[in-house]
């Protein structure tokens, strides 16, 4: 029996695609989710949630779905939820759910997209 190899994500180029939606989309889940949160975003504002990602100014109120985000320019926090509302100028502009107005909401729902569990054959110690 012949084990078919991985298949490469076309976003980080790793070589972990190993379910057959994954195959099929060409994409692992966790990039999907990236490239799903920045879609509609200006370069700007992809290179502000970028910035924000790195920093880790995202803080998870108890609440669930809703954290509180730094402003880049003020150091005003704002309350963000994954449902796309944001209490930001630009958030409280935004004409409806669909239309991204603010990096924010991008930053929350990656922060809040599960990621893949560690398992320990992953960690093999070598000797």
């Amino acid at each position: 029996m012949v084990t078919k190899a991985p298949a490469q994500c076309r976003r980080c180029k790793r070589h972990n695609l190993r379910t057959p939606a994954s195959v099929a989309r060409g994409i692992g889940p966790r990039c999907a989710a990236i490239e799903a949160a920045f879609d509609g975003l200006s370069d700007k504002q992809a290179d502000k949630a970028r910035q924000l990602i790195v920093d880790g100014g995202v803080t998870r109120t108890s609440r669930k779905g809703i954290a509180r985000v730094p402003s880049d320019e003020t150091g005003e926090h704002y309350l963000t939820s994954v449902t796309g509302h944001c209490t930001c100028a630009w958030g409280i502009r935004r004409k409806s759910a669909s239309v991204k107005t603010c990096y924010h909401v991008a930053v929350v729902v990656l922060e809040f997209t599960p990621r893949r569990p560690a398992r320990a054959a992953r960690f093999i110690l070598a000797a």
